[in-house]
């Protein structure tokens, strides 16, 4: 949805996005085009135990909300007036029915099915990147990857680079990446949504094979770093792809319970700036915290969704 931002340039403008790692950085980020003088306000909830001050070093936490400031609250990039130019009509391809019947079919399904609290209603069918799912009022960017015009990344990616991550944190980064990831080392992110059930049969279940089509046509001399939310997955790769072709940052967190612990979030941040370094990404439909490790990246890795 294109948002006006013009009469809000000079006023304070709070990114405020309750939700998870990813989308917190991405409504931070967008916040940053909104208007000049930008704030954080990064609450602590059950699924996010990490304060801002755990992960980052900018200067622009708030403990509230201030009186009168532009309250944005929004995973998605936004996309301003001046961008409308630049982006084709019925761009995206991620995320809706081809018709409005069939986006009609899924937002009677979700009012049917009272889930009022799913954040990704109304898609329906195809669940890939295709474009047979592009429709007429397609006006965003969000999981478009390499389709993604020069322009945006022209904008967006000087905004990530302004986000100024915790020293210690980007030490090991930088220790740990720079002995394991090299142009041989394929990043693999999968979002199993364990804290789901539903999501992790729509989503997770459905996209295994698809998953391991992709890592079995990949070279043999390459690798792959895996990043997950489930500690089990890389060792269920092992067998068939040889535990020398499987990377896992060391943690001292067990990947499960990451979301609820500052320790953890910290860790899931480093795999996060880990998985940006690699140019090559094979990574879960849907999920922000891979899209969020392409920008950190430069918004350069190739692509595949599964």
């Amino acid at each position: 949805m294109t948002i006006q931002a013009k009469e809000s340039e000079r006023a304070l403008v709070v990114s405020a996005e309750p939700a998870g790692l990813g989308n917190r950085i991405k409504s931070w980020v967008s916040a940053m085009r909104l208007g000049a003088d930008v704030r954080v306000y990064w609450p602590l909830s059950p699924i996010m135990p990490a304060r801002f001050g755990d992960l980052f070093t900018n200067d622009c936490e708030v403990e509230e909300v201030p009186e009168g400031a532009r309250e944005h609250i929004s995973w998605r990039l936004v996309i301003l007036p001046e961008d409308e130019a630049h982006l084709p009509a019925g761009f995206a391809v991620v995320g809706g029915g081809a018709s409005r019947l069939s986006r009609g079919a899924g937002k009677l399904l979700w009012q049917l099915g009272g889930r009022k609290t799913d954040r990704y209603r109304y898609m329906v069918f195809p669940k890939k990147h295709s474009r047979r799912s592009v429709r007429a009022d397609a006006r965003h960017i969000d999981f478009e990857y390499g389709r993604i015009p020069e322009y945006f990344r022209s904008v967006y990616c000087p905004l990530f680079d302004q986000i100024q991550v915790l020293p210690s944190i980007a030490e090991r980064v930088l220790e740990w990446g720079g002995q394991h990831i090299d142009d041989d080392v394929i990043g693999l992110q999968v979002r199993t949504w364990r804290d789901d059930p539903r999501r992790h049969r729509k989503y997770h279940v459905r996209s295994l094979s698809k998953m391991r089509q992709l890592m079995r046509a990949a070279p043999e001399n390459k690798r792959f770093f895996v990043v997950s939310d489930s500690g089990e997955l890389a060792e269920s790769l092992r067998p068939e792809f040889g535990a020398e072709r499987i990377l896992c940052y060391p943690r001292s967190t067990n990947i499960g319970d990451s979301w609820q612990s500052r320790q953890g979030t910290q860790e899931d941040l480093i795999d996060m700036l880990l998985l940006a370094r690699t140019q090559e990404m094979f990574v879960s439909y849907m999920s922000t915290f891979s899209e969020a490790a392409w920008w950190f990246g430069g918004a350069r890795a190739s692509v595949s969704v599964f």
